[in-house]
């Protein structure tokens, strides 16, 4: 397989410049390739560009890591064991979780019909090995520019995305208010989508998306987010956290059958593969929430606060059921329910 040429890897002198110009939070890069010289070639190349690089080696492994990194861009090989690079990008851009992410195709094959497959497919890209570092350099600078200037609300549920949810909780701490951040998550969502397809899967995100809009319409203060997927956010008062996490989880867990076939209903699970594969049964889906209450000076940052949330929704997929878990203050145990 044709690699980067190793001269233009060892001269870097154009990636470290433009790694100073980085912000600290380093833009994250999924790369798929089974050629493990290619990648240490890489992680060369972008870890002195200012990006943080993860490698995965087949198709699955690309499929999976995506969904539960969300990277800010990927870069695949067409040649995978496990699963190509083509049926990868299918899955990829079939999924809510990862459709809107930039790929671009990294590959050896330069026929007209592979780069035609590769964006017919749904690449934002087609780069034919080898390459020089400032071209690859400039492209996956032009894809993360392009990136940043789609549109900031979710074009599945049309709510304000996750850079938006970021500059509202900033704006919230710099004034000091008290506020409430919850973090919401379907369980056993990918069983659901495995089972019944992407279409269906987005009915579940949609009916989630709706109910929250509908419970928060008179709530004062109330801000909701679509992270991606079926992680969502919740700004609310501190008041209206607990009582807004009882409700919605109370009223999703009434509806939510809906969306099952009356077999599996009747019978409570579903049978699908988990992550490595076993065949095994699912419950119906639920719904946890992560929580954290923010009093002034409690908090610094947004990614302070979002820390605490996802570690108290850890804790609440650790119940059997749909559950809350939200932080009140420091030094204090978490409130949990229902």
């Amino acid at each position: 397989m044709l690699t980067l040429p190793l001269r233009s890897v060892l001269s870097l002198s154009h990636a470290t410049q433009f790694a100073e110009q980085t912000t600290n939070a380093s833009p994250r890069i999924l790369l798929a390739d089974d050629d493990m010289s290619f990648c240490q070639l890489m992680s060369i190349l972008l870890g002195h560009a200012g990006y943080h690089l993860i490698v995965v080696n087949n198709g699955h492994d690309l499929v999976r890591t995506a969904q539960e990194e969300r990277p800010d861009l990927l870069l695949i090989d067409l040649v995978m064991p496990n699963l190509d690079g083509y049926e990868a990008l299918r899955q990829l851009r079939n999924d809510s979780r990862t459709a809107h992410l930039p790929i671009m195709i990294l590959s050896a094959r330069s026929d007209a019909s592979d780069l035609v497959c590769g964006f017919e497919t749904g690449a934002d890209d087609y780069i034919t090995k080898p390459v020089t570092n400032e071209e690859l350099l400039a492209r996956i600078r032009g894809q993360l520019r392009r990136a940043n200037r789609r549109p900031v609300h979710s074009p599945l549920t049309g709510l304000p995305g996750n850079a938006l949810l970021i500059e509202e909780i900033r704006y919230r701490i710099q004034r000091k208010l008290s506020f409430a951040l919850l973090h919401l998550d379907l369980t056993n969502f990918k069983a659901f989508n495995d089972t019944y397809g992407f279409a269906r899967g987005d009915q579940a995100i949609h009916l989630l998306a709706n109910l929250l809009r509908e419970r928060t319409t008179n709530e004062s203060g109330s801000f909701v987010g679509h992270i991606g997927g079926d992680d969502f956010a919740l700004l609310c008062m501190p008041e209206r956290a607990i009582p807004l996490a009882h409700a919605i989880i109370a009223q999703f867990t009434q509806v939510a059958p809906n969306l099952y076939d009356e077999a599996h209903r009747l019978q409570g699970c579903i049978e699908a593969q988990d992550r490595e594969g076993v065949l095994r049964r699912f419950a119906l889906m639920g719904l946890v929430i992560g929580g954290a209450i923010q009093t002034p000076g409690r908090f610094q940052t947004p990614e302070s606060i979002s820390h605490c949330v996802a570690v108290m929704k850890q804790f609440a997929k650790q119940h059997p059921t749909s559950a809350f878990v939200v932080s009140l203050a420091d030094h204090q145990p978490p409130l949990t329910g229902p």
